[in-house]
């Protein structure tokens, strides 16, 4: 009998602790999702108050037997028209039907069909500057996390499956500054092992910006 009692007093001791670990771990997952939640909340808060922005924009190509590197200038009014024109002659020009890019592996000019490839590379960029990653990732499947590090916040999405024919990015990053919310750097990781980063700087915000920027 008093085995008998002592085993249960032990098993019940043992699954209470596994309990009490369970709902801790639920507690703090809870409490970092509330604070993920907030923090991209006050981004897009930040971050779509911009009406357009003119900064110096340096891009680098990173694959596994090469790099590159080209700079240039963006240019972006809200909420559907961006431009990015490079020193080396390559370019990507977004408006509110089309996207013409002479950069990387794309080359042409394509209509922007909802959830097309095309449509879904403009957003990442548009939503970055606006601080819509919450959008993104729900439009595109992507799984949130958030870190604070080096005096950014890093928003990463992360996709939760391969696309069929392996095109599209694995992992997209945004790097927000932790004093001002806005944004730094945009990050792509494709299904190859390459990383195109976009960094921008020298940003001068709510300023005119010659519509002809965005005609083709």
């Amino acid at each position: 009998m008093v085995q008998f009692l002592l085993y249960h007093f032990l098993f019940y001791q043992i699954t209470m602790k596994k309990v009490l670990i369970l709902l801790t771990s639920i507690l703090f997952a809870m409490q970092m999702q509330a604070q993920d939640v907030t923090l991209l909340n006050r981004i897009r808060e930040v971050n779509g108050k911009v009406k357009s922005f003119e900064s110096d924009l340096a891009n680098t190509m990173v694959k596994p037997k090469k790099t590159t590197t080209q700079n240039g200038k963006l240019y972006f009014v809200m909420p559907y028209e961006f431009s990015a024109q490079f020193n080396t002659g390559n370019y990507m020009i977004v408006n509110a039907q089309r996207i013409k890019m002479d950069i990387g592996r794309f080359h042409g000019t394509f209509k922007l069909k909802d959830g097309g490839m095309m449509q879904g590379l403009s957003r990442i960029f548009l939503y970055g500057f606006q601080g819509r990653i919450q959008d993104l990732a729900n439009e595109n499947g992507y799984t949130v996390s958030t870190n604070t590090e080096d005096g950014y916040h890093i928003i990463t999405g992360t996709a939760k499956k391969k696309p069929l024919f392996g095109v599209g990015y694995k992992t997209v990053v945004f790097k927000y500054l932790t004093d001002s919310l806005l944004l730094k750097e945009i990050v792509l990781y494709d299904y190859n092992g390459n990383k195109d980063s976009y960094v921008i700087s020298n940003v001068k915000y709510d300023i005119p910006i010659d519509k002809k920027t965005f005609q083709f």
